[in-house]
């Protein structure tokens, strides 16, 4: 597979006023996205692939950048959207594919879009012999979410002995990290939801059928339910992608030289913690922000996404597509997403 570049550029999303064929334009920090068509196609230059994109994976980071929220800020007008999988349909100077290759790509932008032109280094391409058979939709699932469960799961140095908890565990992320942990061997996944059906969505990827249901919860009711599941010894790892009210006592559930790993904030908060809690029990707590390595250390993203396509090619994981939503109608995955009626990811069909 092509080696990433030390720092991944941008995607090409406008140049001189001209977009893509169509796509889902943020053009204001304040609107709604625009559905845009007819635009000339965008120019190609050497290393780079000009790309028909079969689907885009749609991120809650997505929803943050288009209101000027996200860490890594775009000025609109811009095309939003950071992993896609399609084919290539022109390959320019330079480049080591070939048109038909099938390929996943991490476009740092641009991928709301029925073509791209990205980096050629920034594109993974399937084997051959295992493309055809394989849903592209799936694959362009597979690149932030599971990406992003990967490398924390590898921060928490999770053992086949451990109990781990994961929050949010029907979302993008916590599904791929429940999938993930069992994929590595680990023995016990206690997921958190908001609703019994997420509940079960996340016991189907082979989380413990009695999880948390935190619905109408706060930390301390939280906290009660949580040591009624997990029992008395508690848990060894947590994932949190809630923040809040529910990071304090996911901590406290650790036992012993617990290990927590903070990778976002779904409920808005971004919540205060004692910082004794990890002195008394040892616990080591760290944040993981996926998309900082595509600047920092893309050549970590790439590691996992390798790891990660064998995985899903071999058929360990399956990422589950929870809708697939046209591009014409990008808001409406977003609204799924910040409406919190989403199961496992959503992705866009051009």
């Amino acid at each position: 597979m092509p080696r990433l570049p030390q720092l991944i550029p941008r995607a090409v999303t406008r140049t001189a006023g001209r977009l893509s064929s169509s796509a889902a334009v943020c053009t204001s920090f304040s609107k709604p996205l625009e559905f845009q068509t007819g635009r000339p196609p965008l120019p190609l230059g050497p290393q780079q692939l000009r790309i028909k994109v079969a689907a885009a994976g749609v991120n809650f980071a997505d929803i943050l950048q288009c209101r000027g929220q996200y860490q890594d800020k775009a000025e609109p007008p811009f095309i939003p959207g950071n992993e896609l999988a399609g084919e290539v349909s022109e390959v320019g100077a330079g480049a080591p594919f070939a048109v038909g290759d099938r390929i996943l790509c991490l476009s740092r932008g641009g991928a709301f879009a029925s073509e791209q032109v990205a980096d050629a280094r920034a594109c993974l391409k399937l084997p051959a012999e295992a493309a055809a058979a394989t849903d592209l939709a799936e694959g362009a699932a597979l690149l932030c979410n599971y990406g992003t469960a990967h490398l924390a799961l590898t921060r928490a140095a999770v053992r086949p002995t451990d109990t781990v908890l994961v929050t949010a565990a029907a979302g993008g992320v916590g599904m791929a990290a429940v999938e993930l942990a069992k994929a590595m061997g680990v023995a016990r996944v206690i997921a958190a939801c908001g609703s019994d059906a997420k509940l079960a969505a996340a016991a189907a990827k082979g989380a413990e059928a009695v999880g948390v249901n935190y619905a109408g919860m706060d930390g301390r009711a939280f906290r009660a339910r949580l040591k009624e599941v997990a029992g008395p010894a508690g848990v060894d790892c947590v994932l949190d992608m809630v923040g809040g009210e529910l990071l304090e006592p996911a901590v406290r559930s650790l036992n012993w030289n617990g290990r927590g790993v903070v990778i976002g904030f779904a409920s808005g908060t971004i919540p205060k913690l004692p910082v004794n809690l990890l002195l008394l029990k040892n616990i080591s707590l760290s944040g993981l922000f996926w998309g900082a390595h595509l600047i920092h250390d893309p050549k970590t993203i790439l590691s996992s996404a390798e790891e990660l396509v064998q995985l899903w090619l071999a058929g360990k994981i399956r990422p589950h597509i929870g809708a697939r939503v046209p591009l014409s109608q990008a808001n409406d995955a977003f609204a799924m997403i910040e409406s919190r009626h989403s199961v496992g990811k959503v992705v866009l069909i051009p």
